[in-house]
């Protein structure tokens, strides 16, 4: 079926971030209520424009758990509304935006449209063209990123459609940041490259490649305390999402990192102000496991020179019947007790995660007895804030080891 040429302009679909369509200038978006379903037709229709779709695919598609009675005589009626609906948007009651053909229904591409996703699939290609000069392929591969606006159609994301091509997109638009950042390395443009890998940060903010790609951007503009900053941000995220440990490639990141700290630095200034942001964190230090086992070894060579004591304390969330207790009991127990121990503790203690349900609490120029204490204030304090009976907290105190 032509269209009628009255109606001859083109359509603008976006999917990403939020659904809408623009016909004519006329812009549809967040249906809601009685026409969800129709929503859920053109969406299905336009992400799948260039496919003749059968009925019983549709019926599938729209009604999932069959719980519609009569199910080709509703689709009429679904496909009738979704006609009548783009009529009204277009300001054309001759145009006829769905098809049907052999009893298969399709969207009409004799009319230009222009959706955002196939034009990120589009830009991902000409960034990928080698061909091509290495700016045209970032500027290519940044238009590509400036079409994710957000996951794909995230008010239908019940839907296992949707949830196979959200998944599907997501991956094209890391995929597209870590191209593109590395392009950008190759032309030591660094600032883009933090520019980029913040932004996609929002979208993913689980993407361990591209936490990496940040790090590496904050290093390479010499950003040595945002760098660490974030490191230990990450750290936390991971524990606190996961309850996973980070890659050793991240860990690799963080020994370039602290080699970059720990090089010669002429300018004093420059290692005051590095001090002084130090001394300027309130309450325990809490750093990730690396970093502990590095002040340990210090502390043990100090308890050896001065002959101070320092206790290592280590606080381990049980169930009730002394096991791990199950990820989302374990996830909420852990913050609550991240929280009170860093609230319990002074500036010279140190406080990193052994585990997702464990944490190692450094506690210098303190005797054993004080660090029961400290230990048993801790535990109250947690009791008060997570009231539930569900978690029982074990400890164990040890005193640090000198070495000779």
């Amino acid at each position: 079926m032509q269209p009628d040429t009255f109606s001859q302009q083109r359509i603008e679909v976006n999917m990403l971030g939020e659904f809408s369509i623009t016909i004519n200038g006329h812009q549809l978006t967040n249906l809601k209520g009685r026409t969800k379903r129709v929503w859920m037709l053109i969406e299905y229709l336009l992400a799948n424009r260039h496919k003749d779709i059968s009925t019983d695919k549709l019926i599938e598609i729209l009604w999932p758990e069959d719980e519609c009675k009569d199910p080709l005589n509703a689709l009429k009626n679904l496909v009738y509304r979704a006609r009548e609906l783009l009529k009204e948007l277009s300001r054309n009651s001759r145009a006829e935006y769905i098809q049907y053909i052999r009893n298969t229904y399709s969207w009409n591409n004799s009319y230009p449209c222009l959706i955002d996703t196939e034009q990120l699939v589009e830009f991902m290609k000409q960034g990928a063209d080698e061909a091509k000069d290495i700016q045209s392929r970032i500027l290519a591969y940044k238009n590509a990123l400036a079409l994710y606006r957000g996951e794909f159609l995230p008010k239908s994301a019940y839907s296992n459609w949707v949830i196979s091509m959200s998944a599907y997109y997501a991956n094209l638009y890391n995929e597209c940041v870590l191209r593109t950042c590395r392009l950008l390395i190759d032309e030591r443009r660094f600032e883009e490259v933090i520019e980029i890998c913040e932004t996609a940060l929002t979208h993913a903010p689980l993407e361990e490649s591209i936490h990496k790609m940040l790090l590496y951007g904050y290093l390479s503009t010499g950003r040595r305390n945002q760098a660490l900053d974030h490191y230990n941000y990450v750290i936390d995220l991971f524990y606190k999402e996961l309850g996973v440990d980070i890659s050793e490639s991240m860990r690799s990141l963080y020994k370039q990192l602290i080699n970059s700290i720990n090089n010669i630095e002429l300018d004093l200034s420059v290692i005051k102000n590095d001090l002084k942001e130090a001394a300027e964190i309130n309450g325990a230090y809490y750093c990730d496991y690396e970093a502990f086992k590095s002040v340990y070894r210090i502390q043990a060579r100090t308890v050896a020179r001065t002959g101070n004591s320092v206790y290592i304390v280590l606080f381990t969330l049980n169930d009730l019947e002394g096991g791990v207790p199950k990820p989302r009991i374990a996830k909420l127990a852990a913050e609550r007790l991240k929280m009170t121990i860093m609230e319990s503790l002074r500036k010279g203690d140190v406080v990193a995660a052994y585990s997702n349900t464990q944490f190692i609490v450094m506690l210098p120029l303190i005797n054993y007895e004080n660090a029961e204490i400290v230990t048993d204030r801790i535990l109250q304090r947690f009791r008060f804030r997570y009231r539930r009976e569900n978690i029982k907290i074990t400890t164990r105190i040890n005193a640090l080891d000198s070495q000779q």
